[in-house]
This record gives C-alpha cells, structure tokens and sequence, in this order.
C-alpha cells in the first residue's frame, strides 16, 4: 500500500508539478479544441504547436486530445458533421455549393465538407469553453490537497526525527 501511495504521488508530480492550475485548465481545454478539430491527421501538430506556441502542460494537454481516439473517431466526427449539416442548412439557410461525393468510396450519397468544418470548429470551441472552469476547480482542489499533504508528510516527518533524536 505504501509503494502505491509513492508511485501516486510521483505521477501527480509529474503532472502538476510547477504548474498552476489556471495553465493546466487551459491546457485541457485547448486539448478538448483539439480533439473536436475538424481536420484528422493534424491532431498531434495541433498539440504540439500549441505546446510550444503557449507554453502548455504536455501530458495534460495528451491526456485530453486522446478523447478523441481510434475508438471515438467515428462518434467525434459524425457529431461534428450534423452538428454542422444542421447549423449550416437548418439554423443558417444556407447551402453550401463546395461538396465531396464518397459515392465510389461508401456508396453513399454527397457530404457537405463546410458542414464538418465549421461544426467541429464550433463544437470545439464550445467544449473547450464548457469545460474550463470545471477543471480549472478541480485542479485547484487538487493542487490544494497535494500541497496540504505535502506540509502534513513534511510535519510528520519533522516530528519523526525530533523523536529520534529524543531517542538517542
């Protein structure tokens, strides 16, 4: 049990360790905008850019575009596409000329490419928004509880050592 609690708390470290939990919220979130993305492919770039562009926390910022995985992808981008098909020719009216036939590829009739596009961009956005101060609380709080483990682990251990020396 004890060599779980230490490999807990070294994970935790790596993950927050000189980081405020503003910059971690941010990375989440910015890693959910990359998630919904409209462009497949580029979602790696995508994280990697926006590390380096705005100095974000990289296994956070893993962590939240891999939502959207192998395994997701399809339920990602069917959602980002109606999403879109809606908004674009319910709510907005409009009817896009720009279109793909998949008709030789799926046997399936022609999609709207602006419908994809713009719905997981707003998605993205959406999202990103949504979830930023729910993490940003969370990150918060466990930042708080590590810090306030930490002083406790430091006074035992302070009180420890008084009585070994009380010992001797």
């Amino acid at each position: 049990m004890q060599i779980l609690k230490k490999v807990k708390k070294k994970l935790f470290s790596i993950f927050t360790q000189g980081w405020s939990a503003k910059k971690m919220a941010l990375s989440f979130s910015i890693g959910i905008f990359i998630a919904f993305s409209p462009f497949p492919g580029v979602h790696s770039v995508l994280m990697f850019a926006f590390k380096f562009l705005f100095g974000l926390n990289f296994p956070i910022l893993f962590f939240a575009t891999s939502f959207n995985n192998p395994w997701t992808m399809v339920a990602f981008y069917g959602f980002d596409y109606f999403w879109g098909y809606w908004f674009l020719h319910t709510f907005l009216k409009i009817n896009p000329e720009w279109t793909i036939s998949f008709a030789r590829i799926f046997g399936s009739s022609e999609i709207c490419i602006w419908s994809f596009i713009i719905g997981g961009s707003i998605l993205g956005v959406f999202f990103a928004l949504l979830s930023y101060p729910f993490i940003y609380i969370l990150f918060k709080k466990l930042l708080l509880r590590s810090n306030n483990l930490n002083k406790n682990y430091a006074t035992v251990s302070i009180e420890e050592d008084n009585n070994l020396k009380d010992i001797k």
